[in-house]
């Protein structure tokens, strides 16, 4: 476990530094409770508390542990031999009165029975699905309707697989998404926070974002 949390450091490591080689990259660890979705598709959830930095009851090492303690109980019950872990701690932090714990995920199936497992209320969606544009619209599945981002007005199937192979999530239930790339392209009822960051209210929503 101990080496295979250094490799998921490491992941998260990449996801900085190839952050500081490109433009509009969101931020990672996550500085809210979130969904996130790199752009080769990695998934994470984040869980991030305010506390009172006067209660010395909050540090690192303990929250460490528990999130270890949940890892290897989940992980424990999936009997994987593919040489994947299904869920790792990729981050875990607690200073200036903010805790947070970020998870890695080998799928998007580990992620819903992890969340449903540990009763993660803010990031256990109904379904969760990362794609690309291309094929998300090759076994129509699409929806019709979408909005464009950055122009904040309608865009047709057309515009939306102009460019081939964008990073697609398509979500079912009330979370928040946060993607590495910016948002270009969002169907469903979705609430833009910043260029990186959708609230979905209801229903399945569709976020493609750039790669």
């Amino acid at each position: 476990m101990k080496k295979h949390f250094i490799a998921v450091a490491g992941i998260s490591i990449g996801i900085l530094l190839t952050g500081c080689a490109r433009s509009r990259t969101s931020t990672f660890p996550p500085e809210q409770s979130a969904i996130y979705v790199s752009r080769e598709g990695a998934l994470y959830t984040s869980l991030v508390r305010d506390y009172d930095p006067s209660d010395t009851g909050y540090n690192t090492e303990e929250l460490l542990a528990m999130a270890q303690s949940e890892v290897t109980e989940y992980n424990s019950g999936q009997g994987a031999d593919s040489g994947q872990v299904p869920v790792a701690v990729a981050d875990c932090r607690v200073e200036e009165g903010t805790a947070s714990i970020v998870y890695a995920y080998a799928g998007a199936d580990h992620l819903l029975r992890f969340t449903e497992l540990t009763q993660d209320e803010d990031n256990h969606p109904e379904t969760l699905e990362v794609s690309t544009n291309t094929l998300y619209f090759a076994a129509g599945a699409a929806p019709a309707v979408w909005t464009d981002a950055r122009k904040n007005a309608a865009a047709d199937q057309n515009t939306v697989l102009k460019k081939k192979d964008l990073p697609l999530v398509a979500v079912t239930g009330p979370v928040t998404v946060q993607t590495e790339g910016q948002i270009l392209y969002y169907s469903g009822q979705v609430d833009l926070k910043d260029e990186f960051t959708a609230r979905i209210a209801e229903g399945t929503a569709y976020i493609v974002f750039r790669p």
